[in-house]
C-alpha cells in the first residue's frame, strides 16, 4: 500500500473475511506519508503482519520483498484498493488441490463495480492471448510459492507498470496457467486523467515498448516498425481505421497467424479481424466484406473470453 488510507481498510477486511481462514496476511507499506500504518495498527488480527519501507521502493521491487516474507505454500495478490469476495481463497485452493499441474491461477474480476471483465480459462489459451494482452489480473492471482527457491521475481526495472505482465509473459513457457470463470475480487480501476498520470509516472509507453520488443522477436518474418506501433496501438484503442491502418493491421495479423500455425492464435486473429472490420471506416467495410468469414468462428471465439 502506498497512501492508502482511504481504502485500505475495506481492503483487509476484505481479507479477514475470508471463508479459508489459515492465511497470513502481509502488508507492505511502501513509504505513506499518510495514515494507511496507523489503521492497520488499529485492526487485531494474529495473521495480519505489516512491514515498512522508509521510501516508496516501486511496486515491482514491493512484490519482490513481499514474496521473500510470504511463508505459505501460496501467494494470494491483493492490492490496496480491491477487495476480495468471501470465498476467493477457498475457491482457489480447492481448485489447486484438484488441479495439481497448475502453478498460477488467476479470476475474472469486476470492474466499475457490477461489470465483469472476463478472461480465457486454460492454459494453453491463456499463453496464446498473452501475445496479445494481458489476461492475468494481478490482483486476482494466486500461485504457487514458487519464487525464491527457483530465483523467480518481478523485474523491478519495470518499476510501476507492466511489471505483472512482464512476468506472466516470461513464465507462460515455464509455468502453467489457469483462470476461474467467477469474478472473485473486485478491482479499482484508474481512469481519465489519473490513468494517464499513473501512465507517465510509470513510464508506461517505455516499459510497453520493451515488452511488445520481446514479443516481436518470436515473429521470424520482418514487420515494419510502423506496422508494429500501428498493431499495438490497434489492440489497445478502438478507433476508427483509414485504409492504411486497416491493410497494415490485416498483414501484420496474417504474418502473426503464419507465424503460430496455432488454432488458437487463429481464433484470436479471427477476433481482431471482426474487430478491424467494425471500426473500419464505410470504404472499408465494403472492400474488407471477406473479413465477416470470421464470424463462422464466433462460438468458438467466444468461449476464448477475449476482451
Amino acid at each position: 500500500m502506498y497512501n492508502a488510507e482511504l481504502s485500505i481498510k475495506k481492503a483487509i477486511d476484505s481479507c479477514l473475511r475470508q471463508t479459508y481462514t489459515k492465511i497470513e496476511i502481509v502488508v507492505l507499506d511502501n513509504g505513506s506519508t499518510d495514515k494507511s500504518s496507523d489503521i492497520l495498527k488499529s485492526i487485531n488480527d494474529p495473521r495480519l503482519r505489516l512491514i515498512k519501507a522508509n521510501d516508496n521502493l516501486g511496486i515491482a521491487a514491493g512484490r519482490n520483498l513481499l514474496l521473500k516474507e510470504a511463508k505459505g505454500g501460496f501467494i494470494a495478490w491483493l492490492d490496496a484498493d480491491d477487495e476480495m469476495l468471501d470465498e476467493r481463497i477457498e475457491k482457489q485452493v480447492t481448485y489447486f488441490s484438484e488441479h495439481p499441474e497448475l502453478d498460477l491461477l488467476g479470476t475474472w474480476i469486476y470492474v466499475e463495480q457490477t461489470q465483469i471483465k472476463k478472461a480465457p480459462l486454460n492454459h494453453s489459451d491463456i499463453s496464446a492471448a498473452l501475445w496479445f494482452k494481458n489476461c492475468l489480473y494481478q490482483p486476482s492471482v494466486m500461485s504457487r510459492n514458487f519464487y525464491q527457491s527457483e530465483n523467480i521475481f518481478y523485474d523491478e526495472s519495470y518499476a510501476n507498470t507492466l511489471e505483472d505482465y512482464e512476468l506472466w509473459y516470461r513464465l507462460r513457457d515455464k509455468k502453467t496457467f489457469g483462470n476461474l470463470d467467477s469474478a472473485l475480487t473486485h478491482y479499482t480501476q484508474s481512469t481519465g486523467e489519473a490513468l494517464q498520470d499513473k501512465k507517465i509516472k510509470g513510464n508506461f509507453e517505455t516499459n510497453l515498448k520493451r515488452l511488445w520488443d520481446v514479443k516481436w522477436q518470436e515473429i521470424s518474418a520482418p514487420i515494419q516498425e510502423k506496422d508494429k506501433q500501428v498493431f499495438q496501438h490497434f489492440l489497445y484503442q478502438n478507433e476508427v481505421l483509414d485504409t492504411n491502418e486497416t491493410a497494415s493491421i490485416l498483414k501484420t495479423l496474417d504474418t502473426i497467424e503464419k507465424q503460430f500455425k496455432n488454432k488458437t492464435y487463429s481464433l484470436i486473429c479471427g477476433f481482431h479481424r471482426l474487430r478491424v472490420w467494425r471500426n473500419t471506416n464505410i470504404l472499408g467495410k465494403l472492400s474488407n466484406l471477406h473479413l465477416l468469414l470470421n464470424i463462422f468462428q464466433y462460438n468458438s471465439i467466444k468461449k476464448l473470453n477475449l476482451r
